[in-house]
């Protein structure tokens, strides 16, 4: 049986997928390790080691460096600037991470920039540690150097609880980013959000020192994804085509009044098919909906079900459904 194409981040708890950074099925593709460079030596996995085992030492080095942190009382800007340091240096492989002037914090080969607030500034509002000749907060200030720079394409932004995983992005308006809640990964042993994080953002996934910005395996995967959506938006533009075909064709079939009406002008052709059209992208709108799970709660779909094997209307299982979701 075919795999169902991955649409939401609901495999990974603890990560979530802001804008069109990489699709959800290329994430998907890229943690069970079915994208391309992803063989062991490309991660630099020890000798001896497979890319499993490699995670799984990783997620516990990288949890003994966060309990640490978390023991700490109200970290300042220095301590969670150490943290991040050796947290991404034994946990990620970032061992060419150097000092960098501000708004950044460190930066791996001058090629990946990372901020660092305290955990008592979040990530999209105004940070007092980096408004010092204006206001900004974290994310806005990576991505103000991500836009600047080319030198840089991708960074990451972290208040030593939450990490965020951005590129350069013309669009100040519409965010795209992939954020992981480190407290919530290493608290519940969120193994799986872990891996996907780990195959995301390791060293060797921005690229080499002295190579283009774009020469790396995230790009490369970012752009494999759209053209992947691309396709799939072509496969839907015929799609459509054949939905409005066979809904006319049925509508006239059964309605021959409105057929007849149509013939004669009496009724404006174009106003219907502009009817049609928008019934069918209502159609597809809600079963996207539905594939993400948007529609209703685990617990309204149960109660559907019971209520559907009982014999209910369809009125009834709409209302109970709405009752249920409020």
């Amino acid at each position: 049986m075919a795999r169902k194409p991955i649409s939401d981040m609901s495999a990974w708890p603890s990560l979530s997928l802001e804008g069109n950074l990489i699709a959800p099925a290329m994430i998907a593709r890229i943690d069970q390790r079915d994208a391309p460079e992803q063989a062991p030596e490309d991660y630099a996995v020890r000798k001896g080691l497979t890319i499993r085992e490699e995670i799984s030492t990783a997620f516990r080095v990288g949890q003994s460096h966060f309990d640490a942190f978390a023991k700490l009382e109200a970290p300042s800007q220095d301590a969670t600037r150490r943290f991040v340091a050796g947290f991404f240096k034994e946990t990620f492989g970032f061992d060419d991470l150097a000092p960098a002037a501000a708004p950044l914090a460190m930066i791996a080969s001058g090629r990946v920039p990372v901020v660092v607030v305290p955990p008592s500034e979040t990530l999209d509002r105004r940070s007092p540690t980096l408004s010092v000749d204006r206001s900004r907060s974290p994310a806005f200030a990576l991505q103000d150097y991500l836009n600047d720079s080319d030198d840089a394409l991708w960074g990451i932004v972290t208040n030593g609880t939450h990490l965020r995983l951005m590129r350069d992005n013309a669009s100040l308006t519409r965010p795209a980013y992939i954020e992981a809640d480190l407290a919530q990964i290493f608290s519940t042993e969120d193994i799986a959000s872990f891996a996907a994080l780990w195959l995301l953002i390791h060293r060797s996934r921005f690229g080499a020192a002295d190579t283009p910005a774009t020469d790396c395996p995230l790009e490369r995967w970012r752009e494999a994804g759209s053209r992947e959506g691309e396709t799939a938006r072509d496969r839907l533009a015929d799609q459509v085509q054949i939905a409005l075909k066979v809904l006319g064709s049925g509508f006239l079939e059964a309605n021959p009044d409105l057929a007849a009406k149509l013939k004669s002008g009496e009724v404006n052709l174009t106003t219907w098919f502009n009817e049609l059209l928008r019934l069918v992208y209502r159609l597809i709108f809600l079963m996207v909906a539905e594939d993400r799970n948007l529609l209703h709660p685990a617990k309204s779909k149960t109660e559907a079900r019971a209520l559907y094997a009982e014999g209910y209307s369809l009125a009834a299982l709409r209302k109970q459904c709405y009752r249920a979701a409020t």
